[in-house]
């Protein structure tokens, strides 16, 4: 069964990523302060609906015992879409390479993951699960992006600092995105070779 409610939680992600992003553009690119904190508010929600069912998905298809190849292999594409929108949003707006450089890097590696995830669908006996590494990292991505909804209250109340945390988040972030990204590439060609 495909549409359980564990992989209508994940699909969610797909849908919540984009109109977040969406919404929170729409308040960046705001002319007015009144704006910009109303269309946060709501690109807020949907992220934090979103970051709940990554959570709520994997722990609710396992204690309902639904677990399912379908779900394992949306999962870690509804976490790349659901990131990579707001990814995508920072890298436009700020128009910085500091910004910029560590996003493509980061939606990079996950098109170059979910192509060859996709190509090798029905291939494998043993597809290479996700592993601790890049559960990490996706909590890093969402850290990212929760700290810059932060970052817009905190830059109101001289905040600076806390923009540099950002953009070094970023790009500890990124860094650990292409490490988890070669130990994939290098679990595949073991899989693969074994």
């Amino acid at each position: 069964m495909i549409f359980t409610i564990p992989t209508i939680l994940t699909a969610f992600r797909l849908v919540a990523g984009p109109l977040g992003a969406f919404l929170l553009w729409k308040g960046l690119t705001a002319q007015t302060d009144a704006a910009l904190i109303n269309w946060w508010s709501y690109a807020l929600a949907f992220f934090l609906a979103g970051a709940a069912t990554d959570f709520l998905d994997g722990w609710l298809a396992r204690r309902m015992d639904q677990v399912t190849a379908f779900g394992a292999l949306l999962d870690p594409i509804a976490d790349k879409v659901f990131i990579g929108a707001f990814l995508i949003v920072f890298g436009i707006w700020s128009g910085l390479w500091m910004v910029s450089a560590p996003v493509a890097a980061i939606i990079a590696r996950d098109v170059m993951i979910t192509w060859m995830r996709l190509s090798r669908l029905g291939q494998e006996a043993n597809p290479v699960p996700v592993s601790f590494a890049a559960k990490v990292k996706t909590a890093a991505e969402m850290g990212v992006i929760a700290w810059f909804f932060a970052l817009i209250v905190l830059a109101r109340i001289g905040g600076d600092w806390a923009y540099i945390v950002w953009i070094a988040m970023i790009w500890v972030t990124a860094a650990l995105s292409l490490y988890t990204g070669l130990q994939y590439v290098l679990a595949q060609r073991k899989t693969s070779s074994g």
